[in-house]
Formats: C-alpha cells, structure tokens, sequence
C-alpha cells in the first residue's frame, strides 16, 4: 500500500513539473523587446486589415514588411501594401498597391498613385509620412519600448498575453510609428481595442487591433480591425533609403 501511494505521489509530482512551464508567466515583454534593438537585427511582419459594416464584412488591405533595428530603436522599416480586388473596385486613385521604405522619421513611397506626382526618371517620392495604404494598417507597433510600455501599463492579461485599449492621442504621444503612420485628420479619442499574444520569451507574436472607422475618416461607418503576426525576432535585416538619383522630393 505504501508502495502504491509513493507511486501516486511520484507521478504526480512529475505532472506538475510538466504542466507548470505551460502555466508559468511569460517574460516581461517590454525587457524582452528592448533585448532585440540591437543594429543589424530585426523582424518581419504581415498585417490583414478588414472592414466591418452592418452590410457584411469587407477584406481591404494586406502588407508585409520588415521593421530594421537601431541601438534602442526601431531605425528602418520596408514594407508592401496590396489592396484586394473589392477595395480596388472602387476605382479611386488613391487605393493602389504601394512601397513604403521609412528611414527614421523620412518616409520614401512608390506606386502608381504616386507616380504622376514624380518627374521622369524618379521612382520614389520623400515625404514625412508613410503612404496612404499605411492608414488603414497596424497603428501600434510593439517594437517600440515606450509604446509597448504604454500599452501594458493599464492592460489585462490574458491566457497567453495581454489586452487593452489605448486612444489615437495616448498613442500619438509615445509612438513614432503611430505618428507617420495617421493620416492629417483623426479623432484623438478613437478608442483602440488591442490584444497582444506573446511567447513564452515574452516576445509579441501576434497583435489584434479595431477602432471605428469613423475615427480615421469622418463620417464613416463601421469597424477596422488589423491582425499581425510577426516572425523572425532576431534575424538579420538590412534597410536603406533608395538610390539619391530615383528620388524626388515632395
């Protein structure tokens, strides 16, 4: 009998060590993130924009790019936007596919919305903000420590991360990204649901975000809702500004 209760009490101490690393609580995400902004490093992200209306949901937007580490920092990013066929039935001139390489707070754009604004020979326009396609993408970037920071000051955890809601202000007051990324006009107080997956090193995963449409442009209607996966923390990832001899300034 003591044999038998040695045995159940061996086995069950061995399940215990085996669930607690699943239960155990992730990394501290900021000291995590801040541990990968090292120069030459980096990660590569996919962003899924969709529009929810009363009438049905709307797929509107893919972009995938690469965010290119400073020391501390998130020094370059290059990334590709590509509109689905029911966005670009619309038939504006504004929602065509486009490239985005932002060296610091310099934005240069290709595409053919802005190819008509170029003189021949130019292939890339320099700006102070990101394209247009970058307004309906992700608006918060975890990448960034003090908006990471930001975002899990008053957050909740969850199974496997962390969930909150920030303002387009809060987030204009901390976030780079968020600040080139935003059109002229939003509503400051646009209210931005977010949740955050992380990995057991603390690292973000996957980031879901939705605000009301109304907030980024006036009057309309719905629900934006942005999904990104990120990859490859770590990797090594080289961005520059393109050729000085392809590029116009605005």
């Amino acid at each position: 009998m003591k044999a038998l209760i040695s045995g159940v009490a061996v086995a069950s101490a061995a399940a215990l060590a085996l669930a607690t690393p699943a239960q155990a609580a992730p990394k501290d995400p900021v000291a995590a993130v801040k541990k990968q902004l090292v120069a030459g490093k980096g990660v590569s992200f996919a962003d899924t924009t969709t529009w929810l209306k009363d009438d049905g949901t709307e797929p509107y937007l893919k972009r995938k790019g690469k965010l290119m580490f400073g020391k501390g920092t998130v020094a370059a990013t290059d990334m590709a936007s590509t509109y689905p066929k029911e966005t670009l039935q619309r038939g504006l001139d504004s929602f065509q596919n486009d490239r985005t390489i932002l060296v610091g707070k310099v934005a240069y754009l290709s595409g053919s919305y802005y190819r008509k604004q170029l003189p021949e020979g130019k292939t890339w326009l320099k700006s102070d903000g990101a394209a247009l396609s970058n307004n309906w993408a992700q608006p918060i970037n975890p990448a960034e420590p003090a908006t990471l920071k930001k975002l899990l000051a008053k957050a909740e955890r969850t199974s496997n991360g962390y969930q909150g809601t920030i303002t387009f202000d809060q987030l204009g007051k901390v976030s780079p990204w968020f600040n080139l990324s935003v059109p002229i006009w939003s509503a400051g107080g646009t209210e931005v649901t977010w949740k955050l997956t992380v990995g057991r090193d603390g690292l973000p995963k996957r980031l879901v975000t939705s605000y009301p449409a109304g907030g980024l442009v006036r009057g309309w209607p719905g629900t934006f809702k942005i999904d990104t996966a990120y990859r490859g923390w770590g990797a090594k990832v080289s961005i520059k500004a393109p050729p000085a001899g392809q590029v116009s300034a605005e």
